[in-house]
C-alpha cells in the first residue's frame, strides 16, 4: 500500500468516527453548549435567555489535571547497570532542567486534556540545534494516524502525523538540502487544512490562519522497513528519507478501548447525561421564571393605560382616570385577580441528581470533581479518604507517567547523541549549580520513573501528625539516626532546620566532653607524671593545674545532659 493511500484511509476514518465527537467534546469543555437552534431542545419560541447549563466537562477535565499532575512533574533516574550508579544526580538534574526549559508542567496538561477530551495525548520529541537541547512539543490528536491493528502503542508498526509547516520553513528546507525531489517544484502553498482544527471555531481563526501560507507534510516512520519519510500528497513526492533512528511519539490514552490502542474518552461516555442536565435546567430555568409574581386586571372595568398612569404616578398624587364601568371600581377585588403559580416538580430535581450520580459511576474524575468528603476529623482521616479516591485514578496516573518517562528516555537519548555545550545544572543534595558534559553521560543506561507527588500525603499536618506518634517508637530504636529523624520532624512541621545546633558545634562539645573525660581518669589513677601534671596535649590552667582535674561536679557542671548521659558512669578508681 503506498503512502496516498494509506493517508486517505486513515483521514476518511478519523472523519467519519472521530472528529463529530472529538470536536462535540472540546465545545462542551468550553462551555458552549448552545452553538445552534439544533441544539436547543425547546419549543419554536423559546428564549435564549432561558437556556441553562451545568459544565460538568470542564470540572472533568479540570480534576484530571489537579489530581494525575503534580505542581512540577518530575522523574528520577533508574541505572540499569553498575556503571550508571554515579551518573544519578547528574542526569536527574539535566531531566530536570530539560523539563523546565520545555514547560513541561503546561505541556503535560494540555495533553492530559487531550487524553480526557479526545481519548489520547500525543508528545513529540525531538531535538532543537539552535538551542542544543531537546525539545517536546504536544501534538494534535487529530493530526496523528498510527497502526490500529495492535492494542498497545509499543507494539505499534507505523506512525503517519499531518506536520503543517509554514510555506516559508519549507522554503528554507528546500534551499539548505534537506527536502530534495524531482516533483519539488510541483508543492505550492496551501491554506491550513479544515479537517485538523475543530470544526465550531474555524469561523473564528480562519482569517488569522490563513493570513499565512502553509504545507501540509506527512511524517512516516516505518518501524518494519526501518525509514522515515517525509511525503508531501498535493506532489506525491517523497521529499526526505531516511534510517529510522528512534520514534519521536508517546502517546498515552486514560483508559482502554478494549479493541485497539485509539483509547476511550469517559468525558465521551457522559456526554447523554450531560445534554439531559442542560436540558432539564434550561425548563426549571423557565419554571422560575414563571414564578415571578404576574397580576391579571379586567380590562372591562378600566384600561392598561389608566393602571399604568396609576403605577408611574408619584407618592400621594392623584391619577385621572375614565373607567367604562364606574361602579366596578368600588370593589377592587372584582378588578384584579391573581395568576396561578406553577411549582418545579420534585421528580427534575431528583432526576438531575440521578444524572450526575449516574456520571460520576461511570467515569472516576467526574466522582473526584465533585469533592464531596464528609466525616473527615483530622488529617489522617483526610488521608485515608484521599487513598481510596487516588486508588481508582491510579491506572489512569500511572498511563500518563509511563508517557513522561518515556519522553525522558528519548530526551536522554538525545543528549547522548547531539549535545554540543555542557548543560549548568542543579544537582540535588549539592550547593550551587554544576555542568553536564557529554562526556558525562555519553556511556550512561538509564531508566527513568515518575517522582509521585500526594498533595495530601505530603502535606505538612499529615506528615508532623504521623512523625509525632512514630517518635517514641523510632527515637528508642539503636539503628535509627537520631540526629535525622529530628531534622525529619522540624522540616515536616514546617520549621526552619536552623532551631537545630550544627553538627560542627555538636563535634566541638563532644571533643570537649571527651577530653574532659580523659583528665578525670587520670586525676582519679594518680597517673606517673606527679599532681598537676597535664595529659599530652592538654593545656595548664592558670595556677598549674588541669583542666577537668578540679573536682568532678566542677568539670562537668558546665556538660549538657545529653552529653553526659553519652559518656555513661564515670570510672572508678582501681587499688
Amino acid at each position: 500500500m503506498n503512502l496516498a493511500t494509506l493517508i486517505d484511509r486513515h483521514r476518511r476514518f478519523y472523519e467519519r468516527t472521530e472528529k463529530k465527537n472529538f470536536d462535540k467534546a472540546r465545545r462542551y469543555y468550553r462551555g458552549e453548549f448552545y452553538t445552534s437552534r439544533n441544539d436547543v431542545n425547546l419549543s419554536d419560541g423559546a428564549i435564549p435567555s432561558f437556556l441553562c447549563s451545568k459544565n460538568m466537562i470542564y470540572a472533568i477535565a479540570d480534576t484530571a489535571v489537579s489530581a494525575l499532575l503534580g505542581p512540577n512533574p518530575k522523574v528520577a533516574a533508574n541505572p540499569r547497570n553498575r556503571q550508571s550508579q554515579d551518573a544519578i544526580p547528574l542526569v536527574n538534574g539535566l531531566m530536570d532542567y530539560v523539563f523546565d526549559v520545555n514547560n513541561m508542567r503546561r505541556r503535560a496538561a494540555t495533553a492530559l486534556i487531550d487524553a480526557v477530551l479526545c481519548k489520547r495525548g500525543v508528545f513529540k520529541t525531538g531535538w532543537d540545534m539552535n538551542a542544543d537541547r531537546p525539545i517536546v512539543r504536544v501534538l494534535e490528536p487529530g493530526s496523528v494516524f498510527f497502526d490500529q491493528t495492535v492494542r498497545d502503542p509499543d507494539d505499534i508498526r507505523y506512525w503517519l502525523e499531518a506536520a503543517v509547516i509554514p510555506w516559508t520553513e519549507f522554503q528554507r528546507r528546500v534551499k539548505a538540502g534537506i527536502y530534495r525531489s524531482p516533483k519539488i517544484a510541483d508543492v505550492q502553498p496551501d491554506r491550513y487544512p479544515k479537517w485538523i482544527t475543530d470544526s465550531y471555531k474555524n469561523s473564528d481563526t480562519a482569517q488569522l490562519r490563513d493570513s499565512f501560507e502553509w504545507v501540509t507534510v506527512w511524517e512516516y516512520y516505518d518501524r518494519e522497513t526501518n525509514k522515515v519519510q517525509h511525503y508531501v500528497r498535493q506532489a506525491d513526492a517523497v521529499v526526505f528519507e531516511q534510517e529510522l533512528d528512534y520514534i519521536p511519539y508517546s502517546m498515552f490514552s486514560l483508559n482502554q478501548s478494549a479493541v485497539d490502542c485509539l483509547g476511550l474518552s469517559e468525558v465521551q461516555l457522559v456526554l447523554n447525561q450531560q445534554e439531559t442536565i442542560n436540558d432539564l435546567l434550561t425548563h426549571m430555568k423557565q419554571i422560575v421564571y414563571l414564578m415571578i409574581p404576574r397580576i391579571l386586571f379586567n380590562s372591562e372595568l378600566i384600561t392598561e393605560e389608566d393602571l399604568n398612569k396609576a403605577v408611574e404616578a408619584a407618592t400621594g398624587s392623584f391619577v385621572p382616570i375614565s373607567p367604562t364601568n364606574a361602579e366596578g371600581l368600588r370593589t377592587l377585588s372584582t378588578l384584579f385577580y391573581e395568576m396561578p403559580m406553577p411549582q418545579v416538580p420534585a421528580g427534575v430535581e431528583n432526576f438531575i441528581a440521578r444524572q450526575e450520580g449516574d456520571a460520576a459511576f461511570i467515569s472516576a474524575l467526574a466522582e473526584a470533581a465533585r469533592g464531596q468528603v464528609a466525616g473527615a476529623r483530622t488529617a489522617t482521616e483526610m488521608a485515608i479518604i484521599d487513598a481510596q479516591m487516588r486508588t481508582r485514578l491510579a491506572t489512569r496516573e500511572g498511563h500518563i507517567n509511563s508517557a513522561l518517562t518515556d519522553v525522558a528516555e528519548k530526551c536522554l537519548y538525545l543528549s547522548k547523541k547531539y549535545m554540543q555545550e555542557p548543560k549548568l545544572v542543579q544537582v540535588s543534595g549539592h550547593e550551587g549549580w554544576t555542568e553536564v558534559s557529554l562526556e558525562d553521560i555519553h556511556e550512561v543506561d538509564m531508566g527513568f520513573a515518575m517522582v509521585s507527588y500526594n498533595p495530601i500525603r505530603q502535606n505538612p499536618s499529615v506528615m508532623s501528625e504521623t512523625l509525632l506518634k512514630l517518635f517514641p517508637i523510632l527515637a528508642q530504636d539503636p539503628n535509627i539516626n537520631k540526629r535525622a529523624l529530628l531534622e525529619e520532624l522540624v522540616t515536616g512541621v514546617g520549621l526552619s532546620t536552623k532551631l537545630l545546633i550544627p553538627k560542627e558545634e555538636l563535634e566541638q562539645q563532644e571533643a570537649m566532653a571527651q577530653q574532659m573525660m580523659m583528665a578525670q581518669m587520670a586525676a582519679a589513677q594518680g597517673g606517673g607524671a606527679g599532681p598537676g601534671a597535664a595529659p599530652p596535649g592538654m593545656p595548664m590552667l592558670p595556677g598549674g593545674e588541669v583542666p577537668g582535674t578540679e573536682t568532678t561536679d566542677a568539670a562537668t557542671q558546665n556538660v549538657p545532659s545529653d552529653v553526659m548521659a553519652a559518656m555513661g558512669p564515670t570510672p572508678v578508681p582501681v587499688a
